[in-house]
């Protein structure tokens, strides 16, 4: 708050003294007194009158430079009515008693909020478990009732496309509370991919798109391998949907160092054009490649950095449009965060 702008809030004090001045001169005057006493008396009253101003003007800036630094360091700022500094000034004590009225409202409204979206949540998963039920009775009525090959094929593609979105629609509603579901613990990576692999073959079979798979033996990461496995599925299957006509290909390999272990899923497909790479990541954006498929949504991806980064796995993607693209994964290993603990 600057010295100025707090004189003009007090413009009307100002002019009252200032006429209060005015009208002393001219009394004293009238009861002779000489031009001397009555120039220091006006003196004397315009220093007092200073000194207040400055005193009230440096109070009150204190108080709300300490007001400030209290919300910026809140997290949550409606709790600003628990935070409030003390004050002796009869108009702050009301604006306070304002304002933890106005908080306890606001902080009720969350907490209703909070409590209908977790029952939305609950919901959403509740149905998505139980539409699991009918589509694994379909996939065993069309395993045991459809002779047609290319008609089973095809229904059996479909229905991977809707277990896929159900999917999706499960761990979307869970991202709000992943701490809940995962359990992080030493899983074997190459195990992870190749049931990634096995749950895709039909995709994979149907756009005969070729898998070249290289990982060393025993190679071990901390993470969840419910999500990770999601992970890979989702990027595996974006594969699919983006692949070339023909001599589709896509290439995964697992790189070990002594601080990290690096997934490499790379496809020979259409690519992702310069403008559209740095977004892909984003909520709900199907860049260019989107707008060409009806079936894109924006929303496989944004799952994919989420998890990863609720789980503290660096992912990245790099493609040159109708050459190839790469998504990556960093897992740190153990010693990596031995050797950061050490270092606290």
């Amino acid at each position: 708050m600057k010295f100025k702008d707090y004189c003009a809030d007090k413009i009307i004090l100002i002019l009252l003294n200032v006429i209060g001045m005015l009208a002393l001169s001219e009394y004293l005057s009238m009861v002779g007194n000489t031009a001397s006493t009555i120039i220091l008396i006006g003196i004397l009253w315009f220093i007092i009158l200073c000194i207040c101003l400055l005193i009230g003007w440096y109070t009150r800036n204190k108080y709300f430079k300490e007001l400030k630094k209290r919300v910026g360091t809140l997290s949550q700022p409606w709790l600003i009515s628990e935070v409030l500094p003390v004050s002796f000034h009869l108009e702050d004590r009301e604006y306070q008693k304002v304002i933890r009225s106005v908080g306890a409202a606001a902080i009720e409204q969350i907490h209703k909020m909070e409590d209908e979206q977790k029952e939305y949540e609950e919901y959403i998963e509740n149905w998505i478990h139980e539409v699991k039920t009918p589509i694994t009775l379909l996939y065993l009525m069309i395993n045991n009732n459809i002779q047609d090959v290319r008609i089973k094929k095809e229904i059996i593609m479909e229905l991977k496309r809707i277990e896929n979105d159900v999917e999706s629609a499960l761990y979307y509603a869970r991202l709000g509370t992943a701490y809940k579901d995962y359990l992080i613990q030493e899983i074997s990576l190459g195990s992870v991919i190749k049931d990634s692999i096995n749950n895709n073959r039909v995709l994979l079979r149907s756009k005969q798109i070729a898998i070249d798979f290289v990982c060393p033996e025993n190679i071990m990461v901390y993470s969840d391998r419910k999500w990770i496995l999601f992970v890979i599925n989702q990027v595996i299957i974006n594969a699919v949907k983006y692949s070339r006509v023909e001599n589709a290909k896509i290439n995964i390999e697992v790189i070990e160092d002594d601080w990290a272990v690096e997934l490499f899923i790379k496809d020979n497909g259409i690519g992702i054009c310069p403008e559209d790479l740095e977004r892909i990541f984003d909520k709900g954006y199907t860049g260019k490649n989107g707008h060409d498929n009806a079936n894109s949504t924006g929303i496989g991806l944004y799952l994919v950095a989420k998890m990863c980064e609720k789980l503290d796995v660096s992912v990245k993607a790099d493609s040159i449009e109708n050459e190839y693209t790469t998504i990556s994964f960093t897992f740190k290993k153990r010693k990596y965060f031995y050797e950061n603990l050490s270092k606290l």
